[in-house]
């Protein structure tokens, strides 16, 4: 409830930043790890942290991989929100880059929580590609629904042959030993996994209009700025709606824990992004500063996300989270002349 004490990773992201903000609005008070100290400066002197700046803190965890990473920082923490986790960047070393950095990640945070007996639950940001065949990444899957309660079995193993591979296998063995976890421990608290398909909306953190369609955005942004990306499934969820989610799971007599929720946008195609612009944004179009002419063809891949509206209502809509981002976009060229 509000004015309990949220410990958070991953605030400098993307998703993580959404959900710090949406908990200090909702009256929570915030500590949140960073790797080094002038990331915590940064989020302090945050236009959207600032007014909250009494019920926010910042705690140096220089890696979060190492065992007893968290062991000195949960001190009167009731429920933590854990969202950091590797991205699928290139890399030349997948398994200690990517897979082994996810799984100690989770499996550290559990480990020291399980020793504050304050912590009641922790949230997870899961993903959809955690359930899902990555096969259905690559070529679309048309005659499977998927729930956030399908598993992937056998667990993967390595090696890796792409990122791609690395990055679901960093999800799907993380969730596992998240559920392992429960069942063997059996904690004080309850897990609740998050796992959102491709999350669309302006990152609050950037600073340049470059930065704009850099990771889950960038399949949204290409159609609108001339390039092509490869086939990925229609799969979205706003970047609103996974803050609110994740914020939301915390209520403990709204939310039962020792579950997963899908977060995930009503049907689209990732090229709908060029009639959205055009619709809401003519004068960009016209003059060029959304040349259009870009493609990310669209994949289909079935997610039943019924549980999550039961609880949370509905999503919000792939035209709603474009139109935002197209906002920032611009206001960010503006800025940058």
């Amino acid at each position: 409830m509000a004015g309990d004490l949220v410990f958070i990773t991953g605030g400098t992201g993307h998703v993580g930043f959404a959900v710090l903000t949406d908990l200090l609005k909702a009256g929570y008070r915030v500590r949140a790890s960073v790797r080094k100290a002038e990331q915590g400066d940064m989020l302090k002197a945050h236009a959207f942290v600032q007014p909250f700046a009494e019920n926010f803190e910042a705690v140096v965890v220089p890696d979060i991989c190492v065992e007893g990473a968290f062991d000195k920082v949960l001190s009167g923490v009731t429920y933590i929100e854990h969202i950091a986790s590797p991205l699928p960047n290139p890399s030349e070393d997948p398994e200690n880059d990517i897979v082994i950095p996810a799984i100690k990640g989770t499996t550290s945070m559990l480990d020291s929580a399980v020793k504050v007996p304050s912590v009641r639950r922790i949230v997870i940001t899961s993903s959809a590609i955690a359930v899902v065949p990555g096969q259905a990444f690559v070529t679309g899957d048309e005659q499977n629904t998927y729930t956030p309660n399908s598993r992937l079995r056998p667990l993967p193993t390595a090696p890796w042959g792409s990122t791609l591979q690395a990055y679901q296998a960093s999800k799907i063995l993380a969730l596992d030993a998240a559920e392992k976890f429960i069942v063997e421990q059996k904690p004080q608290f309850t897990i609740v996994n998050i796992m959102p398909g491709y999350v669309i909306g302006p990152n609050m953190l950037n600073t340049h209009p470059e930065q704009v369609p850099r990771g889950s955005n960038g399949g949204a942004m290409a159609p609108l700025i001339g390039q092509t990306e490869n086939p990925r499934p229609a799969a979205i969820s706003t970047l609103k709606d996974t803050a609110r989610v994740h914020v939301g799971c915390l209520d403990e007599n709204k939310v039962v824990g020792n579950r997963s929720f899908f977060v995930s946008s009503p049907k689209m195609a990732n090229d709908d992004v060029k009639s959205i612009a055009e619709k809401h944004f003519p004068a960009a179009v016209k003059d060029g500063r959304l040349p259009l002419g870009g493609s990310t063809p669209s994949l289909t891949v079935t997610l039943d996300g019924s549980e999550t509206t039961e609880i949370f209502g509905e999503m919000g809509t792939f035209e709603d989270a474009v139109k935002e981002l197209i906002e920032q976009y611009l206001a960010l060229k503006e800025t940058a002349g």
